[in-house]
This record gives C-alpha cells, sequence and structure tokens, in this order.
C-alpha cells in the first residue's frame, strides 16, 4: 500500500483499504479460532481452509470451515455455534464426507486448525 505523500495528512485510498482489510482479517482469525474451540469442546473436529487458511483473506472473503469428524447427533447443528462465534462476518461450513473429489483432497491440502491461525 502506498503511504501518504509528505505534507499531507490523509492516507491514500489504498491504505485505508490495506488497514481495513488487516483487522478485518484479525477479527477473522480471532472468531474463527473461537469457533473451533467451542467445536472441539463439543467433540467436533474441525479445521479452517480457503482464503483465510491461505493467507488471501480479502475485505469481503467469507470464511470456509470443514468438519472432519463429527458426532453424529450434532451433525448439522454446529453452524449455530459457528455462527455465534463469527461476530457477523460470513462463514460456510462444509463436511469432509460430503465434499467430491477434487474439492475435498484441494481443501484437505490447505486445512488449517486453530493453532496454525494464530
Amino acid at each position: 500500500a502506498e503511504a501518504a505523500p509528505a505534507g499531507n495528512a490523509y492516507p491514500t485510498l489504498d491504505a485505508l483499504r490495506d488497514s481495513r482489510r488487516r483487522a478485518r482479517e484479525r477479527t477473522a482469525r480471532a472468531a474463527a479460532i473461537a469457533a473451533l474451540q467451542r467445536l472441539r469442546g463439543r467433540g467436533v473436529r474441525a479445521a479452517v481452509f480457503g482464503s483465510l487458511a491461505a493467507g488471501r483473506f480479502g475485505l469481503h472473503s467469507d470464511v470456509d470451515f470443514i468438519v472432519l469428524d463429527c458426532p453424529p447427533a450434532l451433525r448439522y447443528r454446529i453452524e449455530t455455534d459457528v455462527e455465534d462465534c463469527m461476530r457477523g462476518i460470513p462463514f460456510d461450513v462444509a463436511y469432509a464426507d460430503e465434499i467430491r473429489e477434487p474439492w475435498r483432497s484441494r481443501a484437505l491440502a490447505t486445512l488449517r486448525d486453530e493453532s496454525a491461525l494464530r
């Protein structure tokens, strides 16, 4: 991002956009970590894949969660737990055993757990 020219007290549009993107990414990381911790506490093994995991999170990105293992009674019932943690940031929840190839392999190759998001 470009800095403001000397003598100009206002940041450039690019600098403002980059600052907003970084702040949104920090919020998304913290929210995703909280969601993964909550899910782990309920016996759900999950991770994040997609733009947040790959370091490409943008102003309009969502957070992609992948459920790797879930107690049968909780299947399709964990989205509320995730939503409670996400602070209004859009998200998707996918179940690994329902994702078709080659997307499943791609998602599994890029997933990050809560420790890798810190």
